[in-house]
Parts: C-alpha cells; sequence; structure tokens
C-alpha cells in the first residue's frame, strides 16, 4: 500500500469520527454549510437528509436569534438523491416542507428532529416575505481561513478571522440579500505562528496533524476564539471551490477532494434563484480535471449538462450570475450561449474588472477581503464589492476596502462603516439612536438596522420599519434605512404616541 493511500485511509477514519461526534453529524445535506436556501414565505422548499437508520421524522423546525417555528412536513421521499454528478454523492431522504406565510424575515438554523436525535443547520435557511426586483449582492473571495494558525495546533484558531471579523460588521449594517465567497475559503496547508507576512513559522500538510480538516472548516464556517466564521453574516452566504479548498489529499486525486468537500461543506455544484436572478456556482478545480475538459471550456462536461439542467427546470429569469475560482478558466462559449451577465471569480487577490464574450459578460473579482500571506497588502487586502440588481439591470462598485488599514491588528482596525447606540441595544430601553457613519465611499440602500426594545409600539426616524419580531420580552425593530456616504446618519426610534 503506497504512501497516499495511507494517508486517504487515516483521514477517513479521522474525517468520519469527527462527524459522527458534531452535533449535526451531517446528515443534513441541504441546505448546510456551502448552500444555504433561501426561501419565500408560504412556499416550499426540499431538505437533503442523510437519513442512516431510516428512522420517522418527528419535526422540522427554523430557529432564529428570537422566534422559532414549526413547519408543515409535506412529505418525506424515500430513494437515492444524488447531489454531486462526479462523486455520486447521495442521500436517502428528500424532506419537503412549506414555510408559513407569517413566519418573520430572518437567516434561521435548521433543526430535524428524529428519534430522540437533534441535528442543527446553522443559518441554513433565509425565509423572506418577498423577491424584491431591486436587491443586492456582496461577492468576496480568498479568504484562505486557516493558512495562518495562532497559538498551538490544538487549541489556536486562524488568523484569518481575525480580519473576517471586523468585514462582518460592515457587511451586517450592508444587510445584501445574499453574498457569494467565490473559492479558496481554507487553505491545503497550515502556517503555525508564521511571521508578519504570512510566511515562515511551521509549515503543517500531514492529514492526521492537528488542526484537522474539520477543523480547518469548522473555523471557516463557525468561527474560533471568540471571533466568527461566516455563519457570522446575517446574509446566506453561498461557497464556491477554490483550488486551495482540500487537506490531507493528493492534489491530484480529484475524486477524493470532492468527496472531502461532500462530506464536510454539502454541494459542490448548484444552483439557485433570488426571484429572476439566476445564480449558479461551478467548481473549476477539483471534479471534471483539467486533463478531460479543454481549460478554454470548462463547462463542456458534467457539470455543463448540470447546469443546462438547471436553466432548463427553472428558466433563464432576467438576469445570470455564475461564479467560480478562477480567472484563467473563463469558458466563454458556455457564458454566451446561456448570456451569463455576471462572472465572479477570484484566484489572482488583486482585484480586476474585464466584459467578455457577446452578451457581454461582466468578469470580475473583488480582491482578498481577508489576511492570506498576500505579497501587496496595499493592492490586495481588505476588499469587496457590492452588487445592485434591479430586474435585467445591474450596477456595481469599485473594490471597496472595509477598513482603513487591513494590516493593523484586530483591535485597531478602523472600520469605514460603524454603528453606533446611544443606549445599550439590549431591550433596556423604550427609546434609542443608532448612528451610521459611512466612508466606505459610496452611498448605502437599503441597509439595515435591528434595534432590540422594551415591548411596544415604536416609530423610527430617517428610515423605516421594515417588521417587528414580538417575543414575550422584547420587541425586535427591524429599520431599513438609506445610509449616504461621508457624514454621519441618526436613526431614533421611540414608542409610538
Amino acid at each position: 500500500m503506497n504512501r497516499i493511500n495511507i494517508r486517504i485511509i487515516f483521514w477517513t477514519i479521522l474525517l468520519y469520527g469527527l462527524i459522527g461526534a458534531q452535533a449535526n453529524a451531517g446528515k443534513i445535506i441541504y441546505p448546510w454549510r456551502a448552500v444555504p436556501a433561501i426561501v419565500k414565505c408560504g412556499n416550499n422548499f426540499s431538505i437533503l437528509y442523510d437519513n442512516e437508520r431510516s428512522i420517522l421524522i418527528d419535526s422540522v423546525i427554523l430557529e432564529g436569534p428570537y422566534n422559532k417555528i414549526i413547519l408543515n412536513i409535506d412529505s418525506v421521499l424515500i430513494g437515492k438523491f444524488e447531489y454531486d454528478p462526479y462523486s455520486h454523492s447521495s442521500t436517502n431522504n428528500e424532506i419537503w416542507v412549506t414555510i408559513p406565510d407569517s413566519t418573520p424575515e430572518e437567516l434561521y438554523d435548521l433543526i430535524i428532529k428524529s428519534g430522540g436525535e437533534v441535528q442543527r443547520s446553522l443559518k441554513s435557511v433565509k425565509v423572506v416575505k418577498e423577491f424584491k426586483p431591486k436587491h443586492s449582492f456582496i461577492h468576496i473571495s480568498d479568504l484562505h481561513v486557516s493558512r495562518q494558525w495562532v497559538g498551538t495546533p490544538v487549541n489556536g484558531y486562524a488568523k484569518e478571522l481575525e480580519l473576517l471579523n471586523g468585514f462582518l460588521k460592515v457587511a451586517n449594517i450592508i444587510s445584501p440579500d445574499f453574498i457569494l465567497v467565490t473559492g479558496d475559503n481554507i487553505h491545503n496547508y497550515t502556517r503555525i505562528n508564521a511571521d508578519a507576512t504570512g510566511w515562515g513559522g511551521t509549515l503543517i500538510t500531514d492529514a492526521g496533524s492537528r488542526p484537522l480538516v474539520e477543523e480547518k472548516w469548522r473555523n471557516y464556517f463557525e468561527g474560533a476564539n471568540n471571533f466568527l466564521g461566516i455563519n457570522g453574516f446575517n446574509s446566506p452566504v453561498f461557497s464556491v471551490t477554490g483550488n486551495h479548498d482540500f487537506y490531507g489529499v493528493d492534489e491530484n486525486d480529484h475524486k477524493a477532494k470532492v468527496t472531502q468537500w461532500n462530506s464536510l461543506c454539502g454541494k459542490r455544484i448548484y444552483g439557485f434563484s433570488y426571484g429572476e436572478t439566476r445564480v449558479i456556482a461551478a467548481d473549476d478545480f477539483m471534479g471534471d480535471p483539467v486533463t478531460d475538459i479543454p481549460a478554454t471550456s470548462p463547462m463542456s462536461g458534467l457539470q455543463g449538462r448540470f447546469f443546462t439542467s438547471f436553466f432548463n427546470q427553472n428558466g433563464s429569469g432576467l438576469l445570470r450570475i455564475m461564479a467560480q475560482h478562477r480567472h484563467d478558466r473563463i469558458d466563454t462559449s458556455f457564458c454566451n450561449k446561456y448570456k451569463i451577465n455576471i462572472l465572479l471569480h477570484g484566484h489572482n487577490h488583486k482585484p480586476f474588472v474585464e466584459s467578455v464574450g457577446i452578451t457581454p459578460t461582466l468578469s470580475t473579482r473583488p480582491g482578498a477581503v481577508c489576511r492570506s500571506g498576500v505579497l501587496d497588502t496595499e493592492a490586495e487586502l481588505g476588499f469587496f464589492r457590492l452588487f445592485y440588481i434591479d430586474g435585467d439591470k445591474f450596477t456595481y462598485t469599485e473594490p471597496l476596502r472595509f477598513c482603513k488599514d487591513p494590516t493593523k491588528s484586530y483591535n485597531e482596525l478602523d472600520l469605514n462603516l460603524t454603528i453606533d447606540f446611544e443606549k445599550p441595544n439590549n431591550g433596556s430601553s423604550d427609546k434609542n439612536k443608532a448612528t451610521l457613519n459611512n466612508k466606505l465611499g459610496v452611498d448605502l440602500s437599503d441597509c439595515n438596522i435591528r434595534f432590540i426594545m422594551k415591548k411596544g409600539k415604536y416609530q423610527v426616524t430617517k428610515g423605516f420599519i421594515f417588521q417587528v419580531i414580538e417575543t414575550n420580552i422584547y420587541s425586535i425593530v427591524d429599520v431599513r434605512a438609506n445610509i449616504p456616504n461621508g457624514k454621519l446618519t441618526d436613526i431614533t426610534i421611540s414608542t409610538l404616541k
């Protein structure tokens, strides 16, 4: 038995041992981790559930920070439900549930109870009151979470979480309808206590050495050391594969890499709709290897057929977005055929934009938002792009830097968009003021400010109340407002007179 096979077997034993010990146990495959769901009130959606012991499903629940919704189970289908055409990974249950009309708009945990067990998929279902013709999304890329590791391999954490935690605060004020991450979410090696440039330190590549692959992904999704991962966003986050998104398997073993992604992240290639906007997420590195598919036409294989089926089933919509990792594997013929309006990618850490094909297709990358060993921090680090969609039209920003200097330590980060509350925003007051300071360089539309108030009826200035979630103790008041660039914006809330 060769060394590579031993490593794969060792990784497999560790992986399934870790998965079995987790609360979600890898049972919910969709919506889960890399691919959440966006569902309109009153509509139904399907859950891919790996029901290993064929236990009766007791209940399906959505749980938010302030409310809980028990869903109606429409049907439980039993069979083989394949969710990856390359690895043939599959589940044996497809559960159909309906969202009640009265469900508040929120990003929920999905909970399945069966046989005395509770399976939870964190931040995986976004419920919306309606699909807005005018909506927005944020594009980020190349987070490389766990490339650098602070502390010991056992008790440390991914250094990239420090910058990500700062960006989370900015993105949650902007409150886009969804976020797209175009690959290199984690890293296929780890540097323990690297130098200030992100290099040096102790290099770890072995599957059996800490941090293990599940720990790397847990840092990405859930965070560590009091820093949040992408589950800290209040918007649903869709993750795409990149050339660094594997660990402990041979880089040329495409099947092992795809299977690892399926086991730890769920779906690898997928499409989803937000109203009449269609989004497809491609994998241009793990599966459909370059040796089998020409580099100039990566969508000519399994993935091309998958996305053709997606468009046939869902229609072309008014606007089409394609997300992939590599900037140098653009399938122009595919973009032309399906009239892709926006092509998002990363891989190269410097922001870039160009037009390709005859549609034409906007091809763009945002730069790297997190610390990832970039060589030119001034040109590459701390960036994101914000897109606004209106039917079949769209606009986008230049690369926006979420803080003044991303090379500073976490406690010294000077964020370019902040919110400060006059009183503690914890439900102890019946009056408050939120002061927002926008230094991003662009005006912001439809931002969300959540006030946690004493139970009562409220009115606001410089915005409108979008919804109120009532609990036994609090009134959770979500306010939508436009935040102009370059000046302070005060939003006050007080009891209704």
